[in-house]
């Protein structure tokens, strides 16, 4: 692996498994994982190909769930000199950790939490009424990717402020956070999301990275 002090730091949270959140909603609740799709993933792939032609210094974190695990396809895109498979805890942190490194042979050293405000989404989800967020035990052997790093959240300041705003504002807070993450959802690459606040951030990405169209 190659120095990742030295590189501009990505988080990238992959919550669900297609760029249609219809879609995921209903695999997810009846809890099927279907990776054969050409639609899997679709985002993120896009993304792992960006990161790949850009000629900055970059390493990037996936944070996966067990219902986006990476397919063989992603993974061909993973290669570890700039990409990182990492664990997004939806409800059980060890059994979704084991299955993440059975199924990428890949080794797991951080993890994040998939958050979740809404009922219905903690239903989606398989957990209690009222549970936000997986618990994580206190002699979990993986490290928190945010209590590591401070995060940056990209997709939520392109919905607020605007491409231009949102590259000045990403590049000033990188200045002042040289051991710091920019974070960002796969699914709101290319659409907005009102009720959430989130993306577009294509356009900020494709700058930022200095990658052609």
């Amino acid at each position: 692996m190659a120095n990742e002090d030295a590189m501009i730091k990505l988080r990238i949270d992959v919550d669900y498994p297609y760029p249609s959140r219809a879609k995921s909603f209903l695999y997810i609740a009846l809890g099927i994982k279907k990776r054969k799709s050409k639609d899997y993933l679709k985002n993120a792939r896009v993304i792992a190909k960006m990161i790949d032609e850009s000629p900055k210094e970059v390493m990037a974190y996936w944070f996966f769930t067990p219902y986006t695990i990476p397919d063989k396809k992603m993974l061909d895109l993973l290669n570890p000199d700039r990409h990182e498979v990492a664990l997004h805890v939806a409800t059980n942190p060890y059994r979704e950790w084991k299955i993440l490194e059975n199924e990428t042979n890949r080794t797991v050293r951080y993890y994040t939490i998939h958050g979740t405000s809404k009922l219905i989404a903690q239903l989606l989800w398989r957990r209690k009424l009222g549970e936000r967020q997986a618990k994580i035990p206190s002699d979990f052997l993986l490290k928190s990717f945010t209590d590591e790093f401070p995060n940056y959240i990209v997709d939520y300041d392109m919905y607020s402020h605007g491409l231009d705003v949102a590259k000045q504002r990403a590049e000033k807070w990188l200045e002042e956070n040289k051991n710091g993450a920019l974070a960002f959802h796969p699914e709101w690459l290319f659409k907005a999301n009102k009720r959430k606040h989130r993306g577009p951030y294509y356009d900020w990405l494709k700058d930022f990275l200095e990658v052609k169209k």
